[in-house]
């Protein structure tokens, strides 16, 4: 007596690789591997059906398992590019987010530094040399720096460039010993070097406090220390 479960046990091969070929299109072919290995079970599949099909059944599950599979390896470069449609948007945006707040994070730290240093330099600010080594630039001061790292250079990192520009000086000359480069003012800049590739909105910050901000890469120009007056301060 035969073992009616005997056709569906002969039929594996073929449901394999159609079961691979339906889960490779919504898959891109499963990674590939996926697809391959659903080409090769439904060509096992078929050639054993053809030679010996009183035997071995499913010749038509082995070939749509064969198309399936293919045809999830030819749409494949659809959908990685919708994919990579979808995802370098999303990257570009997060570059460009923490790119700014990078920057930003550079403006706040020059201007704290700058506020320190005033305080133990007579009232007047300085560059940013002054800032990294204060020892070597108030007379007597023997205390820590005020800025440490690239920050105190304006080397172009994450995306933007740096500047730094001086105030006018002292006038007339303090009578208590300062620092030789002492300053009444000082801006500090930071640009996107690729608006809307590396950052979007470029800031300023000066002796006032302000830190403004202006969608435009382009350089601002800075009289006497002094932010430019139609830059929109931070959070307004």
């Amino acid at each position: 007596m035969s073992n009616p479960k005997a056709p569906r046990r002969r039929q594996g091969f073929a449901v394999a690789s159609l079961i691979l070929g339906i889960l490779g299109l919504p898959t891109v072919g499963l990674a590939l591997i996926g697809a391959m290995i659903g080409i090769v079970l439904g060509v096992v599949a078929l050639v054993k059906a053809r030679n010996d099909p009183a035997e071995y059944g499913g010749k038509g599950i082995a070939v749509a398992g064969i198309a399936l599979s293919v045809l999830s390896v030819v749409v494949m470069p659809f959908f990685i590019g919708i994919l990579a449609a979808i995802a370098i948007p999303s990257l570009l945006r997060a570059r460009v987010s923490a790119n700014e707040s990078a920057a930003l994070g550079d403006v706040r730290s020059v201007l704290v530094a700058e506020v320190g240093y005033q305080s133990l330099n007579g009232g007047y600010y300085d560059t940013l040399e002054c800032l990294a080594g204060p020892s070597r630039c108030v007379p007597g001061y023997p205390g820590p720096v005020l800025l440490k790292g690239d920050v105190a250079t304006t080397t172009p990192r994450n995306g933007y460039n740096r500047r730094f520009y001086s105030g006018p000086a002292p006038m007339p000359p303090p009578s208590k010993p300062v620092s030789p480069s002492s300053m009444t003012a000082f801006a500090y800049v930071a640009v996107p070097i690729q608006r809307g590739k590396t950052g979007v909105r470029s800031f300023c910050v000066d002796a006032s406090g302000d830190i403004r901000t202006q969608a435009d890469e382009a350089e601002p120009e800075i009289v006497d220390g002094a932010c430019p007056a139609d830059w929109r301060p931070l959070g307004r």
